[in-house]
């Protein structure tokens, strides 16, 4: 039984061996290369220039034509339209530190925006640019030291930026910001205010966030 299976395993590699050998022949089966799978033609004894060679050429030139254009047309998304998004929001709260709140999607052209976190939800790795605004009323003209800060998954993953100006007319404090770093798909990205008045006092919020890919991770 052992010998019979054995020569039935050889006789398997024998018949697997021609079949390769007469798909070449045919110009029906061409090996690929590893990195892009593009197909590339060869000639190995008892191969002969045929028109096989020209059906392998031809393969291999509308592989390499396909591979090119599609990173040409991701060289052009890249450049015209990277992923990109702005979110605004308010909310009336008490309390010194505040998350905010962004339910208005002023434009959003790759999914970004993550409406149950309030936030935005990377699509693709990539190193990004990301800011925008924060305006508080309620303790104003007195400086409460506004700062905000940008949450990458939970966790602070940079400075708290501020303090924010104090005006008397309107009655507010303003803070604009920005910041940037190397994020992966699926990376939550939110914002976080604090300030040092009274934490009983409610006071009004109004925000903007944006976020713009600078370079994908390809």
């Amino acid at each position: 039984m052992e010998s019979g299976g054995a020569e039935s395993a050889a006789a398997a590699v024998i018949v697997n061996a021609v079949q390769v050998r007469h798909d070449r022949l045919r110009g029906t089966r061409v090996d690929t290369t590893e990195c892009l799978g593009l197909p590339f033609p060869e000639c190995q004894p008892p191969l002969t220039k045929d028109a096989s060679d020209i059906v392998q050429f031809k393969a291999l030139a509308d592989a390499t034509d396909a591979a090119v254009q599609a990173y040409d047309d991701l060289l052009t998304d890249t450049l015209t339209a990277p992923p990109a998004a702005c979110i605004t929001g308010g909310v009336n709260i008490a309390g010194q530190l505040v998350n905010q709140f962004y339910a208005v999607v002023e434009f959003d052209n790759a999914g970004l925006h993550d409406p149950d976190f309030d936030g935005f939800r990377i699509q693709q790795d990539g190193f990004y640019m990301i800011g925008g605004a924060v305006r508080m009323t309620g303790l104003a003209p007195v400086n409460t030291n506004l700062r905000i800060e940008p949450i990458l998954n939970d966790e602070e993953f940079s400075s708290r930026q501020g303090p924010a100006f104090a005006f008397t007319t309107p009655a507010s404090e303003d803070i604009c910001w920005s910041d940037g770093g190397f994020f992966r798909a699926g990376d939550l990205l939110y914002t976080r205010t604090l300030h040092t008045g009274n934490p009983a006092t409610v006071c009004s919020y109004t925000s903007r966030f944006w976020i713009l890919q600078v370079i994908a991770n390809v």
